[in-house]
């Protein structure tokens, strides 16, 4: 019996490795030929190679490396992520410093891949990788500082089968239509960074939003907003950040709102790219009467919020993100205060060839403190929303985005109580 166990057990650890001897081959063979085709710049071949070589061993520094060069010299977004992950494997690892400084150079990013250039001298001053950083040190001086400013342009249309007043992002409150329509929708966003060092940066922001709705234009929104942003690393661990924005609103080509806000938030970083960012926001908000919203005053007031994200990295292709808020609404008129409570869940896909994904829920519950003027019980909301969007870049300045969203307002008001759905359809470029 016993020299049957044994016979069993060296039959096993016989075929385990060979097994691995068989697997360290196709490895050593995917290497090697991944080697060669990048040598005569056959870069798809090579990236392909080195994939294999990766399934054999996932957590191969080299053929990381190897892989994100390859990327890179097909100029694929890809390879910043994967030239990232073998840098986690060793930060001192001189090529893989000069690789990720190579790619920064060459989209125009100069300041870190001047960081990236500084590392491989730090940790490679007598190799061969030192020189070629040098070099690239010396045309970075003659580039001057990178480009301070940022400009994103978006157009696009969106067919909404219950209009509902205020932009997607924005902040204004809903009043509902009952109709559907197409509208064609105008964004844009500048932005200036005035300061920055490895603890502090500073910018200004400005954006506009304009919807042109098929036949509901009264429901026509112009939104212009200012934002001044700033942060401070206390620490590798803390990150201090404020926001201090303005916000003028047009609805159907006449006055709605103007409001300002103020929100100090503290980011926490727990390590791994998982981090905890606590928020509070003080908003006020001026509203303003018009023929179309004769009563649009009544709500005139302010808002606190407070709340939690936590962003999750759950690997190299999928991020997370997930949070909770509560907020108190004071307004002029009472039956327009509320408190609410939000949760929120977020998931971002990254797939090759520029392709992204992402999967969005929301759940807003709000407890109105007065009745709604034709109601008898106090006002209460549960909003759900979910949302879906598809992103394909195209030479990483363009890209196009389509999406849809469904909100369900289940309100013990009449009034208030809707279904929509929004379907879109956008072309961005950015600057």
């Amino acid at each position: 019996m016993k020299k049957n166990i044994l016979l069993i057990a060296a039959t096993m650890l016989f075929l385990f490795a060979n097994l691995l001897y068989a697997s360290e081959a196709d490895y050593e063979k995917h290497i090697a030929k991944g080697v060669v085709s990048l040598e005569k710049k056959n870069f798809d071949k090579a990236v392909g190679e080195f994939r294999a070589a990766l399934g054999e061993k996932p957590d191969d520094p080299v053929a990381a490396l190897y892989l994100g060069i390859a990327l890179s010299r097909t100029n694929n977004i890809e390879a910043e992520a994967q030239l990232a992950k073998a840098l986690s494997y060793n930060v001192r690892e001189p090529r893989t410093n000069l690789e990720l400084g190579i790619y920064y150079y060459n989209r125009g990013r100069d300041d870190e891949a001047r960081e990236y250039f500084e590392n491989t001298l730090k940790y490679g001053r007598d190799t061969e990788f030192a020189e070629d950083a040098r070099g690239y040190l010396m045309l970075l001086a003659g580039t001057g500082k990178p480009r301070p400013w940022s400009v994103n342009l978006s157009v696009g249309e969106q067919y909404d089968s219950n209009v509902v007043l205020g932009p997607e992002d924005g902040t204004l409150s809903s009043n509902i239509s009952r109709e559907s329509d197409w509208r064609t929708v105008l964004y844009g966003k500048g932005k200036y960074n005035f300061y920055k060092d490895r603890n502090i940066e500073g910018s200004v922001a400005y954006s506009i939003y304009q919807s042109l709705h098929n036949r509901l234009n009264e429901f026509n929104v112009t939104q212009h907003l200012f934002e001044l942003k700033g942060s401070y690393r206390i620490s590798p661990v803390l990150t201090l950040k404020g926001l201090y924005s303005t916000e003028y609103a047009y609805v159907g080509w006449d006055d709605y709102d103007y409001a300002f806000s103020i929100s100090p938030s503290l980011v926490i970083s727990e390590g791994a790219g998982l981090s905890t960012e606590f928020e509070y926001k003080y908003k006020r908000t001026r509203f303003m009467d018009s023929g179309f919203f004769e009563d649009n005053s009544d709500r005139t007031g302010e808002d606190n919020i407070v709340g939690v994200t936590q962003n999750i990295p759950v690997n190299d292709f999928i991020s997370a993100k997930a949070g909770y808020y509560y907020n108190e609404d004071q307004t002029a008129m009472t039956f327009w205060d509320y408190r609410g409570n939000r949760i929120f869940t977020e998931f971002r896909f990254r797939f090759p060839a520029g392709i992204y994904a992402g999967l969005n829920g929301e759940y807003y519950y709000k407890r109105y403190k007065d009745s709604a003027r034709a109601a008898d019980d106090n006002r209460e909301d549960r909003i759900y929303t979910a949302a879906v969007s598809v992103s394909k870049i195209f030479m990483e300045r363009f890209s196009v985005t389509a999406g849809q969203n469904y909100i369900r307002d289940d309100s013990n008001t009449a009034a208030y109580d809707y279904e929509r759905w929004v379907t879109s359809l956008f072309l961005n470029v950015k600057f």
